[in-house]
């Protein structure tokens, strides 16, 4: 069953749009009778903006609202603006229908979704990615409850992504640790060499600089 929720505060009992929705919209005839149907509800709060459970709804904090949603607390419709009740009578009757599909595609999305969640645990991040956003480009077909799995999958895999994501720079790090310590050994090498090279020019120099004297050249 789809339902219908009314929420306003205190601070808009005289509103024009309270006013259209009470005596205009809930009086009409074809409305009253659709109604039926639903599971209505009216929720006074203190701000709409503040309420930890209209977050996801992105209301205006300066208007009451209609929230039509199914039975999951998928949204199907939101209005905040006054209405003609019988124009309107189109856009609850496409919310019920809406309602009623979702119910209807539920249980296939729900095994889609399960094909993702083993690509996830065999590791296969892309391929579940792709079922995953496949599900999504059709997301007003989804129930609440589908919505929000497929939505935490998501959430899932951008964790597993920002873990190889770190795991990948710290094996950069450890890569750029490694590198230094094969130039290090290459310069100790080149040190060694240079160091061996130095005590034969010195005792080149000692051997040039004796046959020097002997010639009776003076060496400073």
């Amino acid at each position: 069953m789809p339902v219908l929720i009314f929420v306003y505060t205190s601070s808009m009992a005289d509103d024009c749009c309270c006013a259209n929705f009470e005596r205009a919209l809930f009086r009409n005839e074809n409305a009253v009778k659709e109604f039926k149907g639903w599971a209505c509800y009216k929720v006074q709060v203190s701000s709409i903006d503040g309420e930890k459970d209209l977050a996801a709804y992105d209301l205006r904090k300066d208007k009451p609202a209609l929230l039509l949603l199914d039975a999951e607390g998928g949204l199907l419709h939101k209005q905040q603006l006054c209405v003609d009740p019988n124009k309107f009578m189109k856009v609850i009757n496409s919310a019920h229908r809406l309602s009623t599909l979702r119910f209807r595609l539920k249980d296939r999305h729900l095994a889609k979704r399960a094909k993702a969640q083993e690509s996830i645990d065999e590791g296969s991040y892309d391929r579940a990615l792709k079922i995953l956003d496949d599900l999504l480009k059709s997301r007003e077909k989804l129930s609440g409850q589908v919505a929000t799995l497929v939505d935490a999958d998501r959430d899932q895999l951008a964790q597993k992504a920002r873990e190889k994501l770190a795991t990948a720079e710290s094996l950069e790090d450890d890569n750029q640790l490694l590198d230094s310590y094969r130039l290090y050994k290459e310069v100790e090498k080149e040190f060694a060499r240079l160091e061996e090279l130095g005590r034969e020019a010195l005792e080149h120099r000692r051997a040039i600089g004796s046959k020097l004297r002997k010639m009776g050249v003076r060496i400073r």
